[in-house]
C-alpha cells in the first residue's frame, strides 16, 4: 500500500483507539498515535514478523491482515513493507474488514494529492524554464535541465516520475512518492536552474526573469 494514508482518520472507526507503524528491520516506532500501550512497537513488531514466519512456512502469500485479541488487542497490516498495528478497545465483527477498506480509500485521497502536487510543482518550474530560455540557447538549456535531471533524481523514487522533452517537463504518476520528497526534489532542481540564469544573465537579469515568472503564476491561480 502506498502512498502513506492519513492514518488519524482512521480513528474515526468505532472501537479503533490508536496506531502505530512500525519498522519490520528493527522494530522501532516510525509514527504512532491516538491512545496505544507503552509497548506497542514489540507488540506489532512481534506479531507482525511471527505472522509472516508462520505465513511463509505454510506456504501462505500475501497475508493483508493479523486480528490479535487480547489484554492489548490489535488488527496488524502490511504496510509499505512495515507494520501497520491499529489498537481497537474490543473486538467488532469485521473490524479487520473496516479498517482496512477505510485505508485503502485513505490512501487513494493521498495519491490524488500527490500526484497534483507533482504536476503543480512541474508546471510552475516549465513557465521559468521557458522565461529562461527565451533570446537564449535553448538547446544549452535542454542539455543542461536534462542533467540536472538525472544528476538530482539518481538513487531516488522520483527518478521515473519526470522527464525533459522539448524543454517541458513531463511527469507521470507519482506512485509511491511523498510531498516532503516531491517538494524537496523540485526545490533542488528550482535552485539547480536559476543558478544556471544567472551565471547566463547576471543577477539582476535572472531576478527580472524570476519576477516575471511569479506574476504570471499569481495570473494563472
Amino acid at each position: 500500500m502506498s502512498p502513506e494514508a492519513p492514518f488519524e482518520n482512521i480513528l474515526t472507526l468505532p472501537k479503533v483507539e490508536g496506531y502505530a507503524l512500525v519498522s519490520s528491520d528493527d522494530g522501532s516506532i516510525i509514527k504512532r498515535g491516538g491512545v496505544t500501550p507503552g509497548n506497542i512497537d514489540e507488540i506489532v513488531a512481534f506479531i507482525g514478523s511471527a505472522a509472516e514466519i508462520i505465513s511463509e512456512s505454510c506456504g501462505v502469500k500475501g497475508t493483508k491482515c493479523i486480528k490479535v485479541i487480547g489484554v492489548d488487542s490489535v488488527v496488524i497490516i502490511p504496510y509499505n513493507k512495515n507494520y501497520l498495528g491499529f489498537v481497537i478497545t474490543e473486538d467488532k465483527r469485521h473490524i479487520e474488514t473496516s479498517i482496512i477498506d477505510m485505508l485503502s480509500k485513505e490512501e487513494g485521497k493521498a495519491r490524488l494529492i500527490v500526484n497534483k502536487l507533482l504536476k503543480t510543482k512541474a508546471s510552475q518550474l516549465n513557465i521559468l524554464i521557458d522565461e529562461f530560455a527565451k533570446g537564449s540557447d535553448k538547446s544549452m538549456w535542454q542539455d543542461y535541465v536534462s542533467k540536472g535531471l538525472v544528476a538530482l533524481s539518481k538513487g531516488s523514487k522520483i527518478k521515473n516520475c519526470i522527464s525533459l522533452e522539448d524543454l517541458k517537463l513531463n511527469v507521470s504518476s507519482a506512485k509511491g512518492l511523498t510531498p516532503e520528497e516531491i517538494n524537496k526534489f523540485m526545490k533542488l532542481l528550482l535552485d539547480f536552474i536559476v543558478k544556471k540564469a544567472v551565471s547566463e544573465f547576471g543577477s539582476d537579469e535572472a531576478r527580472k526573469r524570476v519576477h516575471t515568472v511569479i506574476k504570471k503564476m499569481g495570473k494563472n491561480k
